[in-house]
């Protein structure tokens, strides 16, 4: 009887909606740009549980489009699920001011690259197509990634 009853209630708490059972963590975040000889692959556990995808927690309120001389970069969230890693699951641009270190992070919009692949992880209504600034935290944290 007792196994019977932990099967029901894990199942009952399964098929909440907005229960994701799945998602885990960020487990890398990889960082391209033109001018990188090579793509910068962040593993540190602090970054990573400030970049938790679902979260959001990394992407603040949304913000003007920031100067088009701050170098852009391209991060590649790869997310833990249940069934593995999902290699590139959310794909973000970022750019930092090099004047007043405020960063922010472009979530694409329909019709543009990885905006597919975004949805199909996890859809935010209203922010796509946006960009935003970084949450003050993930910013200092991500900045000696970017400023090598």
């Amino acid at each position: 009887m007792r196994i019977v009853l932990i099967g029901f209630v894990l199942s009952a708490q399964l098929s909440l909606p907005g229960f994701a059972p799945e998602i885990k963590s960020t487990t890398k975040i990889t960082i391209s740009a033109p001018h990188l000889v090579e793509p910068v692959e962040i593993t540190d556990g602090v970054l990573l549980a400030l970049s938790h995808v679902f979260s959001g927690e990394f992407i603040g309120e949304i913000a003007p489009t920031p100067d088009a001389t701050f170098t852009r970069y391209t991060l590649t969230f790869d997310i833990q699920t249940l069934g593995g890693v999902k290699q590139a699951a959310y794909v973000v641009q970022y750019c930092v001011s090099d004047i007043t270190d405020e960063g922010f992070v472009y979530l694409p919009g329909r019709g543009e690259p990885s905006h597919g692949r975004n949805i199909s992880t996890i859809i935010r209504d209203g922010h796509d197509g946006y960009w935003h600034r970084a949450s003050d935290d993930w910013n200092a944290a991500i900045d000696p990634y970017v400023r090598r």
